[in-house]
C-alpha cells in the first residue's frame, strides 16, 4: 500500500508531494499506517465545500494505491476531515517519506 498526498495552492500555488510505501516502514508502522488509512475512510465522499472558501486556501489531493485502482479524493483546507488530517500528520512525521515539488 502507498499513499501520495499532494498539496498545492496558498500564495505561492506550488504544488508539494509526499509518498509514503507501506513496504519502507517496520511491521508495527506499516500496521499502523494501514489502520490510519482505515480510520480516515478515503472512500468516503469527500464533505462539500463551504459556500464561501478562503481564496488562496491549502488543496489536498491524496491518492492510495492498493491491489485495484488507484482510489484519488480531494480536500480543501476548510473541509479536510479530522483523521484525514491526522494521517497527513502521520505521514508527514515519518523518516521514510520521499517529498519532492511538482507532480
Amino acid at each position: 500500500m502507498k499513499l501520495i498526498i499532494f498539496r498545492g495552492g496558498g500564495f505561492a500555488g506550488m504544488v508539494a508531494r509526499t509518498e509514503l510505501d507501506a513496504k519502507s516502514l517496520p511491521r508495527d508502522d506499516a500496521e499502523t499506517f494501514a489502520s490510519s488509512i482505515a480510520r480516515a475512510n478515503l472512500r468516503e465522499e469527500p464533505p462539500p465545500p463551504p459556500e464561501k472558501s478562503w481564496p488562496d486556501a491549502q488543496l489536498y489531493e491524496l491518492c492510495l494505491e492498493e491491489s485495484g485502482p488507484t482510489l484519488n479524493v480531494r480536500y480543501s483546507e476548510e473541509n479536510l476531515p479530522e483523521d484525514v488530517r491526522l494521517l497527513v500528520a502521520w505521514v508527514d512525521g515519518r523518516p521514510e517519506r520521499v517529498e519532492s515539488m511538482g507532480p
